[in-house]
Parts: C-alpha cells; structure tokens; sequence
C-alpha cells in the first residue's frame, strides 16, 4: 500500500496525471499580409519568447514541453524566415528558435493546437499617407493607398504607426518598421 503512494505521488505533484505538452511538429504558412509559424502541441503550454540579434532569431521557451520534433535546423527561406531549429532545452523546457533574415515585429497566439507566431511584412509610411510593403513573392516593396490590392487584401487605414488590411478571413494589422524609405536621388 505505501509503495504504490510513493508511486503515485509523482503523477499528483505534476498536476492530477497530467503528462507534458509535446512539441511535435512546426509548419510555416505564407498569408498575403504576413508568415506564421505554426507549432503543434499536444496540449496548451505556458511559454516565453524573446527577439535576440546578431543574428536576428526569436526565441521560445516552452515550459512543461517535450521536444518531439527534427533534430536538424530545417531551412526555410521564407522571407523573413531562414531557418527553424529546435531541443529540448533541458528537462521539462522544449526550446523553438526561429531565425530571422531581419527585425520583424511578431504575435504569438495560442489556439487549441498549439502556438501560431505570426510575423507581418515590412511596412513603411511617407508624408502622403502611402504605404510601402514588401512583397516577399515579388521581393519588391511598393507603394499602396488606402482602397489599392495587397494580394487578396485591400489597404482598409493607413495610419501613423500601422496599416489595417482587410483580407477574406478579417482584419490584419501591420505595424512601421523603424526604417524610412529614402529620398529620391537626383538624376545627373
């Protein structure tokens, strides 16, 4: 009787028998307005994440995780993705790096199958309201107006800080990149 306690014990200091969330696959889908990194998890996990430089890579830390994913960092090429690695970190914190070709803004949201990171494209703003967006298809930036086509989007506000687009499953905010376009060099 006083061995299966002591058996037993573990499984209650965890959490009534609940075993860990596992880390068990990792998608990345390109959007017209933004790239998200998909990660299944077997159940929701407590997690941190944090954007580190040199090189640019975001960083999550997920607590109570197993790492059930590839052993090898898995190119990507996605701009701005270059490559998606993973371990487990150590006992009990699987760990997710996402390294980045840039500084990008992100949003991490939790759903009932795990993390969905998403990461918005560059946006820039002139003195006329325009919107400059780089297209990672096209690796081109253009510029758009409010009411102009941004895939199967349509520019809905521009604001100081952000852009609203309206896509066909709702509404996608793209915040300013720290970097403003250049002036227009004279012709010689």
């Amino acid at each position: 009787m006083l061995l299966a306690a002591l058996v037993a014990w573990p499984l209650v200091a965890r959490g009534q028998g609940e075993s860990p969330a596992e880390l068990s696959e990792v998608v990345i889908v390109e959007r017209d307005v933004a790239v998200e990194v998909w990660v299944r998890l077997r159940r929701p996990a407590k997690y941190q994440a944090e954007l580190i430089d040199s090189p640019w890579r975001l960083v999550l830390d997920l607590e109570d995780t197993a790492y059930r994913w590839s052993v090898r960092p898995q190119l990507v090429g996605v701009d701005p993705v270059r490559e998606l690695r993973g371990s487990q970190y150590r006992k009990g914190v699987a760990r997710l790096v996402i390294e980045l070709q840039r500084k990008v803004e992100y949003v991490v949201e939790q759903d009932r199958e795990g993390l969905r990171i998403v990461l918005p494209l560059a946006v820039l703003l002139d003195e006329q309201r325009h919107a400059y967006i780089f297209d990672p298809a096209t690796r081109q930036v253009r510029r758009y107006a409010v009411g102009d086509a941004v895939g199967k989007s349509v520019v809905e506000t521009i604001g100081e800080w952000s852009v609203v687009l309206k896509t066909p499953t709702g509404r996608v905010e793209l915040r300013v990149d720290e970097t403003k376009p250049s002036a227009p060099q004279p012709r010689r």
